[in-house]
């Protein structure tokens, strides 16, 4: 792991990520499993029920299930999302670890998400938009006349992670320049 100035790497953040619950609806039966993280079932074909998205991809892979998509993964979700993020400066609420389960769900499920491909599309623009939200917001702090913060709310796991060394070095330095020669 890095260490705690530079944060988690991509793939470690994506990692947590894959212990966010999604719901599948099973083809198989078999009783209550208990795993090192956690009991899940009972499983019987065609009822909903909660895991894991690791164990999900798992059984998505064994042709075992299929993955119901989360509310917020369809296209006019994520088209609402859109035209929220670019008309407020206010990030909008999403899941903490949205982009993980939206990768894996587009790369490993596109076959139980209705029109993936657009939903991949629309994902790409809600970050590139969140992303340049954070770039000008933390450019904003650079000035040095204006008295200004940056709400940073409702982010995500990756973008934490992405802005976390920028962060502690910044209060590094100002925590040096504010202390007496």
């Amino acid at each position: 792991m890095a260490n705690s100035l530079e944060g988690c790497s991509h793939e470690e953040v994506h990692f947590g990520g894959e212990d966010q619950e999604v719901h599948i609806l099973p083809a198989f039966a078999l009783p209550m499993v208990n795993l090192i993280g956690g009991t899940y079932g009972p499983f019987r074909p065609q009822i909903k029920v909660s895991v894991p998205l690791w164990l999900a991809l798992i059984l998505k892979k064994q042709g075992k299930c299929n993955i119901v998509a989360p509310k917020w993964l369809s296209s006019s979700s994520l088209r609402a999302v859109l035209e929220s993020e670019r008309g407020d400066e206010i990030f909008q609420a999403l899941p903490f670890h949205y982009v993980e389960i939206a990768t894996d769900l587009c790369k490993h499920s596109r076959g139980d998400l209705q029109d993936w491909s657009s939903i991949y599309d629309l994902m790409e623009n809600v970050r590139a938009v969140r992303h340049s939200k954070m770039h000008s917001g933390l450019r904003g702090l650079l000035d040095v006349h204006a008295l200004k913060g940056v709400k940073l709310s409702n982010l995500a796991s990756l973008e934490v992670s992405i802005i976390r060394k920028y962060m502690a070095s910044s209060l590094d330095h100002f925590y040096l320049s504010s202390q007496p020669p």
